[in-house]
């Protein structure tokens, strides 16, 4: 006799036993994905069903390189012109090989929804640290989705022959496209994952066809001393303030590094997986990076209208290969980058659903909800919720891509500084995914690059920028003083009966 199939249930009630951040954990991730996850002191509660394919994309398509340099090499041109080749060249690779491969060690150690948040937490013992951090990058993830959806809205009006004379004609297809990905997320990370990894194919199109298009076609093409040309923007010989300055490129194109560690309560065989597939995404894209933006440089015909075009990448594809192939990489970069959308959405999601399960936020009971789908369906609603609002002051676009940077850069710099401290100590569980004696400096170059990052996207906009992460830092402690104080900063084993 048939049995009826078991209904899926909605979890509404916090998993037991919970974490405990003054203590460290029993297990090892060398043990089952759901038994080191139990032994950390959470459930299995969302799908695990993402491979390592999977887990690459989801950072492959949040860095999102092809398309992120077509809407971003704006920003090096800016400060240096062709010359931000070099800056890219070094800062990325500051970038990528410190404080990536730092990062990807924590999160092989603590392969948890939430991220930094999580780790920070963990490793010191200081809930409202944690706190701050999962805060920082809430608001990065939450600020990076806006942004996506109002730099590619041109383009994609555009398409259907629609101009805009100003920034609110931008807010109705920035919220169209906000609401898409919110319900693609609500569909589910099977849905989801589809997306992403149509975005990786996306971006590797992207970078097969740029590459092979100004490697095969026929046309006009600088000499390699080009690349030193800085546009008029080293004025008197001083390069080294522009060029310092530059490096500001490789910090929006290349970022977002616990992405695959938010997805790890999602990926199988998580502690190897998810910060394998982070290196492979950090790396790799840096190496297309590299390349494009050479090649990029090398193609331009008129210098000073590409220094003056609010376009300047799509300047100089059509009038290197042509308007027809122009177009076509246009396309294909903004489908990867609304996967980027979705993907980016989807990890801000699993910060704030992480903070819930702990208790650690306002709301925490209806927050950390997950549907019969398994999805963190109310921690969807708040993030949507929260972009729609950053869509409002769409035409501070500059603004709010150099927050995005600054609360990557900030919650990064402090998690490896963490790290370090823990490492040296002693303090991390054995994980599988580590560099052996050159971990440590690593770590050192890691928290070294992260001070300069940010004193360099405080210092080229101290008002907007400099005093904007000074209000979210603030607004932060503001929210966590309003969580009740029977469960602020307590791990979750102790609030059972107050949730």
């Amino acid at each position: 006799m048939a049995t009826k199939p078991e209904e899926p249930t909605v979890s509404t009630q916090p998993p037991a036993p919970g974490p405990d951040f003054e203590s460290a954990p029993t297990g090892t991730p060398t043990d089952s994905d759901a038994a080191y996850l139990e032994k950390l002191g959470y459930k299995q509660e969302l799908n695990r069903t993402l491979g390592l394919f999977s887990a690459f994309g989801v950072q492959f398509t949040s860095i999102a390189i092809a398309s992120g340099i077509f809407t971003t090499l704006i920003v090096g041109f800016g400060f240096f012109g062709p010359a931000s080749f070099w800056s890219f060249l070094v800062g990325g690779g500051l970038q990528v090989f410190t404080v990536g491969l730092a990062v990807a060690q924590l999160v092989s150690a603590y392969p948890l929804a939430g991220g930094v948040y999580q780790i920070t937490g963990r490793i010191t013992g200081k809930p409202w640290l944690a706190w701050q951090t999962g805060w920082w990058l809430l608001i990065a993830h939450t600020v990076a989705v806006t942004t996506v959806a109002v730099s590619i809205s041109p383009f994609i009006a555009g398409w259907f022959g629609v101009t805009f004379d100003g920034p609110a004609d931008t807010l109705p297809w920035a919220l169209g496209l906000i609401v898409l990905g919110t319900i693609i997320n609500i569909a589910g990370v099977k849905v989801a994952a589809v997306l992403n990894n149509i975005g990786v194919v996306a971006e590797v199109l992207c970078v097969v066809a740029l590459v092979g298009v100004l490697l095969v076609v026929k046309h006009p093409t600088q000499p390699l001393s080009f690349l030193s040309d800085s546009g008029g923007t080293a004025s008197g010989g001083n390069w080294f303030v522009p060029f310092l300055f530059a490096m500001i490129l490789p910090a929006y194109a290349i970022s977002s590094f616990d992405a695959t560690g938010n997805a790890s309560e999602e990926t199988k065989d998580a502690a190897r997986k998810a910060p394998m597939a982070s290196v492979m995404a950090n790396v790799s894209s840096y190496v297309v990076g590299v390349f494009m933006v050479a090649l990029i440089m090398l193609a331009i015909q008129d210098l000073p209208a590409v220094m003056d075009s609010d376009t300047p990448v799509k300047l100089i594809l059509d009038t290197a290969v042509g308007s027809a192939f122009a177009n076509i990489f246009e396309a294909v970069a903004i489908i990867a980058l609304f996967a980027a959308l979705v993907m980016l959405q989807l990890t801000g999601i699993r910060v704030l659903w992480s903070q819930a399960r702990d208790g650690q936020v306002p709301a925490a009971h209806w927050l950390r909800k997950v549907s019969a789908q398994r999805i963190p369906i109310n921690a969807t609603l708040t993030i949507f919720a929260l972009s729609v609002i950053f869509a409002l002051w769409s035409s501070l676009l500059s603004v709010l891509a150099a927050m995005t940077a600054l609360a990557w850069g900030l919650a990064y710099g402090v998690v490896v500084t963490v790290g370090l401290w823990g490492l040296v100590k002693r303090k991390l569980p054995k994980h599988p995914w580590h560099y052996g004696f050159l971990s440590p400096l690593i770590f050192v170059l890691a928290i070294a690059w992260s001070v300069v990052l940010c004193a360099l996207l405080i210092y080229s906009d101290p008002t907007h920028v400099g005093i904007g992460m000074l209000l979210v830092i603030l607004s932060g402690a503001v929210v966590y003083m309003t969580i009740p104080k029977s469960r602020r900063g307590k791990s979750i084993d102790t609030l059972q009966g107050h949730l």
